[in-house]
């Protein structure tokens, strides 16, 4: 049984990783991707302006988010509904398809067109929403129990290990052509989504009753619990206890995040004049301060017994970081560390949000052990955050564009400030229990009516 714990975590950590190392893909080549619609001397530019172009790769960026957050909300409701693995794994094969349409294709083809960049992207966005809520989903059936911070923690930190892979990857592949980058991240998913489908259940079987009696007993329970009540719909889980507020707080988190996520390459790019190669493999240690940031926190959460706490104070702390890295210029080591600290206290704290916030949320007192509801609040709570994001990779280029970039980093200040207050109640709360009494170790990390919860 433990075991097969194991593999479920290696193929969900790897395929959800997979997801993002696509995602980043176009993160990746943006300033090859630009020359190629401005230069190309085999055909006419695709825009008059650099400004055009640097303009309609975000709203690629905000049309990619709009669409994942819109279908957040149904792969979310439909993944209590359907087998998750096999959600999980039709996203992964088709969403893969269309990243090769939308990046290979033209460049291979010598065809650009605005309308098909929009629509593939469109589609890629639709599709790669099929991941997360279903991953949470299975992780939730299997690991659903004690030390969830800490395991969920180190879980989401497939989302930055993601993104360094898919780094790698790009960086590596990137001067044969843009265009393979999209090719080679994109058939590694695909062949991994058959792993998934083939190799992993969605929730433990009867048949893992098979190992010891300890085994066994926790195994039914597991199972008992997870057959237990009725998918719940969207609006019923707006209104569970902490869900609005998180959801709140994620919309801006998720935007400073992907904003990192989207931009990072380009911008070491064009404020520094470093090659694209070199930034790429630069915007790495931001990822691996969100490793660190989601397992220290995940750690450090569970034994408060509280994660509101935890959160707001590594928010608090990249207000500091994120002006640091406004002003720290063009010093390849001393870049890399600030960006690690702004990576530790702002992709630390969003992998616990839509990790074991996610989990919390989804299994509370409130649902009576009701856990058809964990891919529909998962689905929520990354939807919400996704539709901030979507706003704001319209914002960035045009705040670039008219102020500076670090105008950018100042607005990311803002936006983490307001997210600190959209759980300071909850934060509140959490600290006084503390200072009233410690709670054991392995006690429900959402308190119940009682206490008062948004």
């Amino acid at each position: 049984m433990e075991r097969r714990k194991l593999w479920v975590f290696a193929v969900t950590f790897i395929s959800y990783g997979l997801y993002h190392a696509c995602r980043k893909t176009l993160a990746g080549v943006k300033s090859s991707v630009k020359n190629d619609w401005l230069f190309n001397g085999s055909h006419p530019p695709l825009f008059e302006t650099e400004v055009e172009a640097k303009a309609f790769l975000g709203t690629l960026d905000a049309i990619f988010m709009g669409a994942y957050a819109a279908a957040l909300f149904f792969w979310g409701w439909l993944g209590d509904r359907l087998n998750p693995k096999k959600v999980v794994a039709a996203g992964m094969i088709f969403s893969s398809i269309a990243l090769i349409l939308f990046g290979a294709v033209p460049k291979m083809l010598n065809w650009y067109s605005v309308p098909w960049y929009v629509i593939t992207y469109i589609a890629f966005g639709l599709l790669q929403a099929c991941g997360w809520p279903s991953e949470i989903a299975i992780m939730a059936n299997w690991w659903g129990g004690a030390n969830r911070g800490l395991v969920m923690g180190i879980w989401a930190a497939c989302q930055p290990v993601g993104n360094i892979v898919g780094s790698i990857a790009t960086a590596a592949v990137l001067p044969i052509g843009y265009e393979y980058t999209f090719v080679f991240n994109s058939l590694l998913t695909i062949i991994f989504g058959f792993v998934v489908l083939w190799g992993i259940d969605s929730k433990p079987t009867c048949s893992a009753t098979a190992g010891s009696d300890v085994e066994g007993r926790s195994v039914s329970r597991t199972s008992s619990i997870s057959e237990e009540g009725e998918p719940i719909g969207l609006i019923q889980a707006v209104f569970l206890p902490g869900v609005f507020a998180y959801c709140l707080c994620n919309a801006c988190l998720k935007l400073v995040n992907y904003a990192f996520f989207f931009w990072l390459p380009l911008y070491l790019t064009e404020a520094y004049q470093w090659d694209e190669s070199k930034a790429d493999k630069l915007s790495i240690w931001y990822d691996v301060g969100g490793i660190v940031g989601s397992v220290v926190g995940g750690y450090v959460s569970d034994k408060m017994g509280c994660r509101a706490p935890t959160i707001s104070a590594m928010l608090i702390a990249s207000l500091g970081a994120l002006w640091m890295y406004a002003q720290i210029g063009p010093h390849w080591f001393w870049n890399g560390l600030v960006m690690t600290l702004v990576g530790i206290a702002v992709s630390g704290p969003y992998n616990l949000i839509v990790g074991s916030i996610s989990i919390d949320l989804g299994s509370q007192p409130a649902l009576a052990g009701n856990s058809q509801a964990m891919s529909t609040v998962s689905g929520l709570l990354d939807g919400t955050g996704s539709a901030g994001s979507a706003v704001g990779q319209l914002i960035i280029p045009v705040v670039q564009d008219t102020v500076g970039w670090q105008a950018v980093f100042y607005l990311f200040i803002a936006l983490n400030a307001v997210s600190v207050l959209c759980i300071a109640k909850r934060t509140v709360l959490d600290v006084k229990r503390l200072l009233r009494d410690r709670r054991p170790e392995g006690a429900p990390l959402l308190l119940g009516e009682d206490s008062h919860e948004d």
